[in-house]
């Protein structure tokens, strides 16, 4: 049996709150986690809407039924299968899909700024370390950075730009044990970065966006 690949034309989907203009100075990506869609993570970053603040949520290519009764929907940014080249496809879309969005603004007055939950994390470093977009801050809410993004090539990338890592003290999805290993993997590479954890669970909560909107 041999394996092949021929390429398609596929259309993706995203959300966004506020109109891109003149008056346009912040443009935030965020980044759903696995299971979800981008139409209602995109709500948890309502607040930061005005005219000249744009949200834009990307929806991950791959949706599948959740739930006993498949009667919900989420999304999914990648598995192990197949795993690099779901990895291209996405930096390809989200390359596409920045392009589009700003083609008409001028980039040098605008404030970008990216924030991953959980999947999207991962997702949201294979994308600003794979393309020449450039950015002014790196979220990463419970979520970790992949082994492939820490390479000496992709150094001088993370000192452009500022990296905040957000994390609930009773995450169920990250253990002390998790937390103490990446740590020191970070140490290890040296990582310029700024904590922040909360007394919360593995979910957005609006008091710590805030208080994380007003370090950066």
């Amino acid at each position: 049996m041999e394996k092949k690949n021929i390429s398609i034309s596929k259309k993706a989907r995203y959300f966004q709150l506020g109109k891109i203009s003149e008056q346009t100075k912040t443009i935030w990506f965020v980044f759903h986690g696995y299971g979800m869609l981008s139409q209602y993570f995109i709500k948890k970053f309502k607040n930061l809407e005005n005219n000249q603040t744009v949200i834009i949520s990307p929806e991950a290519l791959s949706r599948f039924y959740i739930g006993k009764n498949y009667d919900r929907v989420g999304a999914s940014w990648m598995t192990k299968e197949d795993k690099l080249d779901d990895i291209d496809d996405n930096i390809a879309y989200l390359n596409s899909l920045f392009e589009s969005s700003t083609k008409n603004i001028d980039l040098n007055s605008i404030k970008i700024h990216v924030l991953g939950f959980s999947q999207g994390g991962a997702t949201a470093c294979r994308w600003i370390l794979n393309s020449n977009i450039k950015i002014n801050s790196l979220a990463l809410w419970g979520a970790d950075i992949p082994i492939d993004c820490l390479s000496e090539n992709n150094k001088v990338k993370w000192n452009q730009f500022k990296t905040t890592l957000i994390v609930g003290k009773k995450d169920e999805f990250i253990s002390e044990e998790n937390k103490a290993k990446f740590a020191k993997l970070l140490n290890s590479y040296r990582l310029k970065y700024d904590l922040i954890e909360y007394d919360g669970t593995h979910k957005i909560i609006e008091e710590v966006l805030i208080d994380y909107i007003q370090r950066i």
